[in-house]
């Protein structure tokens, strides 16, 4: 099959809209983290948080004003790093595919990049120092109240609004809750019959919270969920990924990659809660 610099041009725009879509749509936490950039000429990011300076005195009329508070920062400093992946489609292979070569490679190398940022957001979740849960155990929907509690009723409350990221096989259990009422959960024909109606997955509200799926999370009798303020991480940007189209002669191929830089990482430990609860695969 004859190629040109039209035809290779052409390919590589395809590829390049295809892995973008299917990346964006498979990293579920760079949509939830709070996002910052690295600008031009910049190494790594300071990322600076205020105490809180405890509440204002009372004053007396005519007395001077003399308590003061001291602003106290503390804050962290990040980089990043890069990952990629590439594919190479040879020319008899791309003759033989009924797809089009370089949309089944921006397919393949998005899954791959969504799969790597996502997955480093997820493994954040283990590491947050507040737990609610235990392995094995159910999660219910007392679980998420309690979660929500904790954030805003602690010594400094955590900013709205919260989302929470559980496994597809937790949000199960959820879902169960909430569309097969038991003696002592019940609701009204007139707020469970439209829940099951609108029901649409990764987007259901439970408590004020956003509750979304995250398959990327591992699964099994212990399995990390997180509920959470986008404050809580960070997923630091040095540059968005970014595609190559590269004809090599000797291989009588396409070389397809797919490379980008940036961190995840927590910043505030306070600002989320680490949701621990039974994570395997329903059977009914």
């Amino acid at each position: 099959m004859a190629t040109d610099a039209s035809d290779l041009a052409a390919g590589q725009i395809a590829m390049v809209a295809k892995a973008r879509y299917t990346y964006e749509r498979v990293a579920v936490c760079t949509n939830l983290f709070t996002r910052m950039t690295l600008e031009p000429g910049e190494k790594s990011k300071y990322i600076p948080k205020f105490e809180s300076g405890g509440m204002a005195a009372d004053l007396t009329d005519g007395v001077d004003m003399t308590q003061e508070t001291a602003l106290k920062i503390s804050g962290s400093t990040q980089t990043t790093d890069e990952a990629g992946c590439k594919v190479i489609i040879t020319k008899k292979l791309r003759h033989q595919l009924k797809e089009d070569a370089y949309v089944a490679a921006g397919k393949l190398i998005g899954n791959m990049m969504g799969r790597k940022i996502d997955y480093d957001g997820v493994s954040l979740f283990s590491g947050l120092s507040n737990s609610l849960g235990a392995a094995g155990s159910v999660i219910v929907l007392g679980s998420i109240a309690a979660a929500v509690s904790q954030l805003k009723g602690q010594s400094e409350p955590v900013p709205e609004p919260y989302v929470c990221v559980l496994h597809p096989h937790q949000v199960n259990a959820i879902v169960d809750q909430l569309t097969v009422p038991s003696a002592t959960l019940t609701f009204p024909d007139a707020i469970s019959l439209p829940m099951v109606q609108q029901w649409w997955r990764g987007q259901t509200k439970i408590y004020g919270v956003n509750i979304f799926e995250d398959g990327n999370i591992p699964s099994g009798s212990v399995c990390y969920g997180a509920l959470f303020a986008p404050e809580t991480f960070i997923y630091l940007v040095g540059w968005e990924p970014e595609n190559w189209v590269e004809e090599d002669k000797s291989l009588r191929g396409w070389e397809i990659g797919i490379v980008a830089d940036y961190a995840m990482f927590e910043e505030d430990d306070s600002y989320g809660r680490r949701m621990l609860f039974d994570g395997v695969a329903p059977t009914s």
